[in-house]
């Protein structure tokens, strides 16, 4: 089983060359503020940082305050202040609400909903099981996940095996769901 723990108590620190993102604020598809980043949660052994712990208070989208909540990493994009400087050239101008190479350091969470949000586990210290990461990447799935899905049996069909997989917290395989891609992550950061 894998053993996460906090990177502010671990005493291991954030790698030379990245943000320390500790107190960075986590915004929404919308430019809303979810949050602060209040930890990193990582894997000792292969010194990955699977999840986001985000601090809920003060956020503007009406979600209960009070309460801290897991993010998978690979389902967040960090912008530094160094991305504001660079052509920002990912997001549709049809689309362009919100553009967080504007903003600079900022953590974004593009296609995760207040919905979603609201529904996912509190977060506590030392009592993270494999059931609620398996609840965790359950509710921040896509919503239209399904909608396709029912036009043709093959598609239902590869859909129940995904699922299955999905379902299943084994060692070998559980962190390699894009949900936990780092590179996802830092791939809008410039140096």
């Amino acid at each position: 089983m894998h053993h996460l723990e906090e990177l502010h108590d671990s005493g291991y620190e954030v790698m030379d060359g990245q943000p320390d993102i500790i107190g960075w604020d986590v915004k929404a598809q919308s430019g809303k503020k979810v949050g602060e980043v209040a930890d990193l949660l990582f894997e000792r052994g292969s010194r990955k940082v699977r999840y986001l712990v985000v601090d809920l208070d003060d956020n503007e989208l009406g979600i209960e305050e009070d309460r801290e909540v897991l993010i998978p990493i690979g389902m967040a994009e960090l912008y530094t202040k160094s991305s504001r400087n660079h052509p920002h050239h990912d997001i549709d101008p049809a689309y362009d609400a919100y553009d967080p190479a504007h903003d600079g350091d900022v953590v974004f969470l593009p296609g995760v909903s207040a919905e979603q949000l609201d529904e996912l586990p509190l977060y506590e210290k030392n009592h993270l099981s494999p059931q609620v990461e398996i609840a965790i990447r359950k509710i921040l799935e896509p919503f239209n996940r399904d909608r396709d899905a029912d036009r043709d049996r093959d598609r239902d069909h590869d859909r129940e095996d995904k699922d299955k997989r999905r379902d299943r917290y084994d060692d070998d395989g559980f962190y390699k769901d894009e949900s936990y891609n780092d590179e996802r992550f830092y791939r809008h950061r410039v140096k």
